[in-house]
């Protein structure tokens, strides 16, 4: 996940075993149960099945240096509200760095759209009276994250609460009952249909009297028309600025004094805004060198450098040039996950993600099914085989099955198919027999005019998580009916999360003469025939 702009942050990778966790946590376990504990994993280890990933990318667990403590914070990637986004750690480490312009010392706080609860946890041990809010089916985890990282730490135990935004306001938080000093809002502005709501709920909460904190990274064309409505509705100030993430305050036009908190706040030492100024004047843009440089950047030795560590984890690292260049709100500790390093058929995979879509992340059961790949050559023989892969998303499993010879056709959403390309072209170039190709397509939709079966037959068509919390399940079933004709072969790798991937299952049961490959507790592969 690009968290900064990558020449103005230290990127490092927190990704342990639950094991080393468990022990960094427990500062006076005994000798005992660390040995016990080491040969139950060396147990476990032995139990591992043959198709287990060489290399398992983990972001559920984080830690953060704030306000001088370790958080940890637990992620899940089955929903946008279970990440860390850039604006949180960026906002966090605003608020840890500004606390005599911005005391949160007994004020009382509202987070709008906590996700994991990074934000309101820095606020809670900033000494703020905090609500954390968020829709109902985030709550959990986020309850636990805050509870983790607050108790005996805090002078004020936060709250949790759901709210959907912009419904029933009045009621459920009647302004004649809650004010609040701050309302702090991080990234909660991306590819979503409810903008309108969210700023009506910024709205009802921002009253006179309160500030409202706002920190985002401009992704979409829709995130600059949102940024114009909310300075039409606020009296506004932006507080810190690095490329596309900006962090603004604002406060009610109803308010009469022009005292805003922001309007103090500088972005930057003035030497430093003159030397990032010249910089600029030098320089291409970020965005542009990333469009020279992403295929060669590698190969070639960019200003990022990629090593393992003893445990098989890949650390990104920033030259002494770069930190130089840091931002003095530059988050001091960002997890960083846009560069990744995987080992599939003898050879190295740099894959790009970016946490924009969903199919831009790396999702566990496309790891699954690139190892079962590369380790069932004989039962799976991908050699001169015509292949498709359904939802490609980074391109992971593309790239792997045209290392192992097929010729491979990669298909998803036209939004991702930039980085897809990117990623399949990069791992590909001279090393494949097949160039693997990109196409767009979309679920359910007009099958037979761009995909003509007297046209297009397949050997095999494979998907990885290609099944989550969606509603076009039923689009995706036809969709699989398409491609899977009499001689092909469809695998299918999924980590079940939610209800609806157990109907799924079961109408993909009914739909083909279906078998299981490989299975490790709620990650399956399964391979199907068509029924005619």
């Amino acid at each position: 996940m690009d968290t900064l702009t990558p020449s103005f942050v230290e990127e490092t990778n927190h990704m342990r075993s639950s094991e080393e966790e468990e022990e960094e946590e427990k500062e006076d376990g005994d000798e005992e149960h660390q040995e016990e504990a080491k040969d139950e994993s060396a147990v476990q280890e032995k139990k591992r099945p043959a198709w287990a990933p060489n290399f398992f990318l983990r972001i559920d667990k984080e830690m953060y240096h704030f306000v001088g403590q370790k958080i940890i914070i637990e992620e899940a990637l089955d929903s946008y509200a279970g990440m860390i986004w850039p604006a949180a750690v960026s906002l966090c480490h605003y608020l840890d760095t500004h606390q005599q312009q911005l005391s949160l010392v007994d004020k009382a706080v509202l987070e709008i759209g906590a996700g994991t609860g990074l934000v309101s946890v820095v606020a809670a041990l900033l000494g703020a009276w905090v609500t954390a809010t968020d829709l109902p089916v985030v709550l959990s985890n986020l309850r636990v994250n805050l509870s983790r990282n607050t108790r005996g730490r805090c002078r004020h135990t936060p709250q949790v609460a759901a709210l959907s935004w912009g419904y029933d306001l009045e009621n459920t938080y009647p302004t004649s009952v809650y004010h609040y000093d701050y309302v702090l809002a991080a990234d909660v502005v991306y590819h979503h249909d409810f903008l309108d709501e969210l700023l009506v709920t910024m709205k009802h909460f921002c009253k006179p009297g309160t500030t409202l904190i706002w920190a985002n990274k401009v992704r979409f064309e829709t995130d600059l028309t949102f940024t114009e409505n909310f300075k039409k509705a606020f009296h506004t100030s932006l507080l810190a600025e690095d490329g596309e993430l900006k962090i603004f305050t604002a406060k009610c036009r109803e308010e009469e004094g022009e005292g805003d908190v922001g309007s103090e706040v500088k972005d930057l030492p003035k030497e430093d805004e003159e030397g990032r100024r010249e910089e600029a004047e030098d320089e291409p843009s970020r965005e542009k060198q990333d469009e020279v440089t992403a295929d060669d950047d590698y190969e070639e030795g960019s200003s990022w450098s990629a090593s393992e560590d003893a445990t098989g984890q890949v650390h990104t690292k920033q030259t002494h040039v770069q930190q130089d260049r840091a931002l003095s709100w530059a988050p001091g500790i960002s997890i960083g996950i846009n560069k990744d390093i995987y080992h599939y058929t003898g050879q190295d995979i740099l894959i790009y993600e970016s946490i924009d879509s969903y199919g831009a992340v790396m999702w566990p059961a496309a790891l699954a099914l690139c190892s079962f790949l590369d380790n069932n050559r004989q039962r799976v023989n991908l050699q001169g085989k015509e292949v498709l892969e359904l939802g490609s998303g980074t391109g992971l499993v593309t790239i792997v099955a045209s290392l192992l010879g097929a010729s491979v056709t990669a298909t998803d959403l036209p939004e991702v198919l930039g980085n897809l390309q990117a990623n399949v072209m990069r791992n590909t170039r001279d090393r494949c027999r097949h160039t693997p190709q990109v196409r767009t397509l979309s679920w359910g939709y007009d099958l037979e005019n761009t995909f003509p079966t007297s046209v297009y037959h397949y050997d095999y068509v494979l998907a990885a998580d290609v099944v989550y919390h969606h509603d076009f399940l039923d689009e995706l079933l036809v969709t699989m009916k398409h491609f899977c004709k009499p001689g092909t072969t469809l695998i299918w790798a999924n980590k079940v999360r939610f209800e609806t991937d157990l109907t799924f299952t079961e109408n993909f049961k009914k739909a083909f003469h279906t078998s299981l490959l490989a299975e490790d507790e709620e990650m399956k592969i399964f391979m199907a025939t068509c029924r005619d």
